[in-house]
């Protein structure tokens, strides 16, 4: 199950990784996970989380934003966060 995917989220929000390497290391396991077919078999749940944090760790810049729709570190925490604890991993 992609539950690492959520440890890895919580990681972040303590501190443990930057917003670089949390986004890396998410893409890194998502497409592992993808291609073994383990993202298929999450519950409704946690697949709606999961697809949700890919898609705000995909906004997420290391840089100075170049469009409205990038956000920053602290701004990817205060995401990841509140999804988190919308879908109680939190």
């Amino acid at each position: 199950m992609s539950m690492a995917l959520i440890d890895l989220a919580r990681n972040f929000l303590d501190g443990s990784l930057s917003g670089k390497s949390f986004t890396k290391k998410f893409f890194e396991m998502w497409r592992s996970e993808g291609a073994s077919g383990l993202l298929k078999k999450d519950d409704d749940n946690l697949g709606a989380c999961l697809r949700l944090m890919f898609g705000m760790a995909d906004c997420f810049t290391d840089g100075p934003k170049d469009n409205d729709g990038e956000i920053n570190e602290e701004e990817l925490k205060q995401e990841v966060r509140g999804l988190l604890k919308k879908y109680k991993y939190i």
